[in-house]
């Protein structure tokens, strides 16, 4: 895959700040590679004209004309996965789809976590024969990673159509009420996949994380991530420093204790400061005598000596950028 678009909403700066030119990625090129697509802003109330996810493809019609690719890999949701595109795109021709649909059978998952997701029905052949977006009494266990295929023709075709009429929501809209009209498949992934939508669904996806066998599955697998490099510094450990089951990114000082954590780049764990199952983003400091258990701390929140956050599992407790606890 060579040439990427990102769709931008509201408040991109941070995903800005984070992918620039995609040099990590070896995307930083003169053709293709990685294109930044923020939204059509023709008139004061650009943003509350976007409604949907069709809006927003609308907005980007531009990239998908001067694209002369013949299939796109089209990513609506927040999920997590690691997949091997190649072999959905593969199958999707094999199978001389017009639409196909990524999804994992989620049999042993409680309905109130079906929920979340956008849930297909299948019949023998992997037709998709039913969709229900997000239904509070789930009929089926197939849930959709919101990645689909199809030609840049017919994406195009649809988004046009459904634009005249008004339509929002690609799922709702482009998906459920033409299913009698087009053909389209499931692929089934057996991997890992979960779906951010949620604080909590945040925080419990980077606990898993600290797990040796989802680490090797999605970190570790012969299908490498790769992210932004700070050119920071290696971490500093004090002589009393205490770390157990965590992740600490580059340049951080840790002189306190840190277990079943998530640290990244420059964050400071003073002396006596004890982390305990939680989340602290690039520039975060807890000083001395501080106790934080199930926390989210954003970028360069500062908890000052000896306060205490504690949250619970199910609900911990997030910082906003830039406060002073």
């Amino acid at each position: 895959i060579e040439n990427i678009g990102v769709a931008t909403e509201a408040n991109y700066s941070s995903l800005m700040d984070h992918i620039k030119s995609g040099s990590p990625w070896d995307l930083d090129r003169k053709n293709k590679g990685l294109n930044i697509l923020p939204p059509n802003i023709n008139s004061a109330k650009a943003f509350e004209i976007i409604k949907g996810d069709l809006d927003i493809l609308y907005g980007i019609r531009g990239f998908l004309r001067r694209s002369r690719e013949t299939y796109v890999i089209l990513s609506l949701g927040n999920c997590l996965y690691n997949i091997d595109f190649e072999k959905v795109v593969t199958s999707h021709i094999e199978t001389h789809a017009d639409i196909t649909i990524i999804y994992k059978n989620m049999q042993s998952v409680s309905q109130k976590e079906l929920s979340r997701f956008t849930l297909l029905s299948l019949d023998g052949e992997k037709n998709v024969t039913d969709i229900e977006v997000c239904p509070y009494y789930p009929k089926s266990a197939y849930a959709c990673a919101d990645v689909l295929v199809m030609e840049r023709e017919l994406l195009m075709s649809i988004i046009d159509e459904c634009t005249a009429r008004g339509n929002h929501d690609f799922f709702k809209d482009a998906l459920i009420k033409k299913m009698d009209g087009i053909i389209i498949k499931g692929y089934e992934y057996d991997g890992y996949i979960d779906k951010i939508d949620s604080m909590r669904s945040y925080f419990n996806n980077n606990m898993k994380f600290l797990d040796a066998d989802l680490q090797k599955e999605m970190l570790h697998s012969y299908l490498p991530i790769y992210t932004k490099n700070r050119d920071l510094p290696p971490s500093k450990y004090g002589d009393e420093a205490c770390v157990i089951n965590s992740y600490i990114a580059d340049g951080c000082l840790i002189e306190g204790t840190v277990i079943n954590s998530v640290l990244s780049g420059n964050v400071v764990v003073k002396k006596g400061a004890v982390v305990r199952n939680s989340i602290l983003m690039q520039g975060a400091v807890a000083e001395e005598n501080v106790v934080l258990e199930y926390a989210v701390l954003d970028k360069e929140v500062r908890v000052t000596e000896g306060k205490k956050l504690i949250g619970q599992e199910n609900y911990p407790i997030p910082v906003a950028k830039g406060i002073v606890v």
